[in-house]
């Protein structure tokens, strides 16, 4: 689903049409309205709607709406959305549930207005200067207008290489905004104000007579949340860990298919052959494919896949940077993410599900509240949880990690956990960035103070939850992935709803009786097998990632050779340590060979690969493929 506008032109309405066709999911079409200087346009099923001197585009899916309920054959989304912006003006949004963003013109006002869902999962960007709106799904849609300059904004480069939030409108692409999450970006009389419209540290408190109650709450509401994603699906598959959050996505899945007598294709990635968990920590699950099996041995209707984590590295980095305009985030995961993608593609699936968002609400740990205890001085409260989490085997260093370390000046949290053995990487550590690039862009002082992590200074159990939410945007590696596989890609535990009844709830619910993730573990009692629900193991995405590295070895030391030729990859990335990293390989290369130590995780699955997925990318982008 694809949406574009253009508003204001003085020299001619831009070409719109060209516009779409760039951002195209598949064959069809564009429909275009047009009103003088104003040019509106959808494709790939996105609807379009006017009434009277009022257009809506819509794109995405709409699950309900206050006052209107859910869209149906005799009134669309977009005619929903005209209905919403009638009765609520510019906070229609807040009245909207679904994964969405969307246009609202009113011509009598002479007023645009672009929306995103709450979490963000549709993307959304604009373009404006010289009283001119273009608007357009992503980036690449407004490069296509000749007023759009094709420039890199280097100061998002350098937050994003510090693993800093993405917490304002800009982008890669200098002077190319994006819509917030949970915002409405109000366009009139030559300006742009973007106002936040979901606002969850407002929501009213949930409370229940009885603990059960939280569990039955949230189960039902994701049950719902699938519901909604699966609807009119025709092959749904799902990615199932080893964890809680995939568990239970996929078990409450099959048994909705199974009613309607349909099947669950469920993808499990594997290692390789040949790697046997040499060198991974005991409390790590190296191979989740043994405990995905059980849950999927206990339906029938599910076809369990395993996925072997085979692929070219440098191939998968390529194809991210294709379909989403982004370098990869995470790239010694995506090998296994896209040979999932192709299994998935090859079996017909259309819906993938995933529980990507679990840790920050269904299954959150509540250890965040722990902290807000402390803060607030309520210490015989406190102390309580903590000798019940410590009963259950939480040890002394992680709870001082956890809880009383984030309270702390970063002068005092940094020795301390140090002394915890749990050392807090510097920026030098696990970014491969430039020291003289990260002064210059000015984030040296944030990247000290977070260290990687949003959650490593002193946040209360609500706030840490929203800054996850709003650490990174992942609309458009979700777009590129159905650009690329022909796939949608779905996250019930992302839901606006179940994310609300989380936050609302008593925090106490998620670490009852000293058992962390409690609300997850007492929802699917008796639905998720006991092997897997009171499973205390972390599982270990790509744990034979070392292989692809050194599979690679010959293609790294010819990268960086390149990126001394490209001007911003060269600025921005330390070469010269890229190179030593390269002379100074980890032993023979082995997997299990040092490789799964702290400082060579940082070195070489953060600072190596995340620099190289981003320069490659940047060097690309100017036009180098040599």
């Amino acid at each position: 689903m694809t949406i574009a506008g253009a508003i204001g032109s003085v020299d001619g309405i831009p070409d719109v049409a060209r516009a779409l066709r760039a951002m195209a999911l598949g064959p069809g079409k564009p429909r275009l309205h047009r009103d003088g200087g104003l040019e509106l346009g959808v494709c790939d099923e996105a609807e379009l709607v006017s009434d009277g001197r009022i257009v809506a585009l819509f794109h995405g899916r709409l699950d309900d709406a206050t006052e209107f309920g859910k869209p149906n054959a005799a009134r669309s989304a977009a005619t929903i959305l005209i209905q919403a912006y009638r009765r609520w003006d510019t906070n229609f949004a807040r009245e909207l549930f679904g994964d969405f963003a969307c246009a609202v013109w009113d011509g009598e006002r002479q007023l645009l207005l672009l929306a995103r869902d709450a979490l963000g999962a549709q993307p959304l960007h604009y373009w404006c200067a010289y009283q001119q709106i273009l608007f357009a799904t992503e980036p690449r849609g407004l490069l296509t207008h000749d007023e759009v300059a094709r420039e890199i904004d280097p100061r998002w480069v350098a937050r994003w290489l510090a693993l800093l939030p993405q917490d304002d409108a800009t982008t890669l692409h200098r002077g190319i905004a994006r819509v917030l999450p949970g915002h409405v970006a109000v366009f009139a009389h030559g300006k742009v104000e973007q106002r936040r419209y979901w606002r969850p540290e407002e929501l009213a408190p949930i409370r229940l007579p009885r603990d059960q109650d939280y569990a039955d709450g949230v189960r039902e509401l994701l049950d719902e949340a699938i519901r909604c994603r699966i609807a009119g699906a025709r092959s749904v598959g799902s990615q199932l860990s080893a964890g809680l959050d995939s568990s239970s996505v996929t078990t409450l899945a099959a048994r909705q298919l199974a009613d309607c007598g349909q099947r669950l294709t469920a993808f499990t990635a594997v290692p390789g052959d040949g790697f046997d968990g040499h060198g991974i920590p005991r409390n790590r699950i190296w191979n989740e494919g043994p405990l995905a099996s059980v849950v999927a041995a206990a339906h029938p209707n599910i076809d369990h896949v395993l996925v072997p984590n085979e692929g070219d590295l440098f191939d998968a980095l390529d194809q991210v940077d294709g379909g989403a305009g982004l370098p990869a985030r995470a790239p010694s995961n995506q090998v296994w993410i896209d040979a999932i993608g192709r299994a998935a593609r090859q079996r017909g699936v259309t819906v993938l599900l995933t529980g990507a968002m679990g840790n920050m609400s269904v299954s959150y740990d509540g250890i965040g509240f722990l902290t807000h205890l402390a803060r607030s001085g309520r210490w015989i409260t406190l102390a309580r949880h903590l000798s019940a989490l410590h009963r259950r085997g939480k040890s002394w260093a992680m709870l001082g990690n956890r809880v009383v370390a984030p309270l702390l000046p970063t002068r005092l949290r940094r020795p301390l956990r140090q002394w915890l053995r749990r050392p807090e990487p510097v920026l030098s550590q696990f970014s491969a960035m430039s020291s003289a690039f990260a002064a210059e862009h000015g984030v040296l002082a944030e990247a000290l103070t977070m260290s990687g992590d949003v959650g490593a200074t002193a946040l209360g159990e609500s706030e840490v939850r929203l800054a996850v939410f709003g650490r990174l945007d992942r609309a458009l590696p979700l777009r590129g992935a159905r650009r690329r596989f022909g796939i949608t890609t779905l996250d019930p535990t992302a839901d606006r709803r179940v994310i609300e009844f989380c936050l609302a709830i008593p925090p106490e619910q998620f670490l009852l009786g000293g058992e962390d993730r409690s609300l997850i573990r007492r929802a699917m009692r008796g639905v998720l097998p006991d092997a897997v629900r009171l499973e205390r193991r972390r599982g270990m995405q790509s744990a034979d990632w070392p292989r692809h590295l050194t599979a690679a070895r010959a293609e790294i030391e010819a990268e960086i050779a390149r990126l001394q030729n490209s001007p911003l990859a060269s600025a921005c990335l330390d070469l010269p340590r890229l190179r030593r990293l390269l002379d100074h390989w980890p032993k023979d290369g082995a997997p299990g060979a040092g490789w799964h130590d702290v400082e060579v995780t940082y070195e070489y699955q953060l600072a190596l690969l995340r620099g190289l997925a981003t320069g490659r990318f940047l060097r690309r982008f100017e036009g180098g493929n040599e």
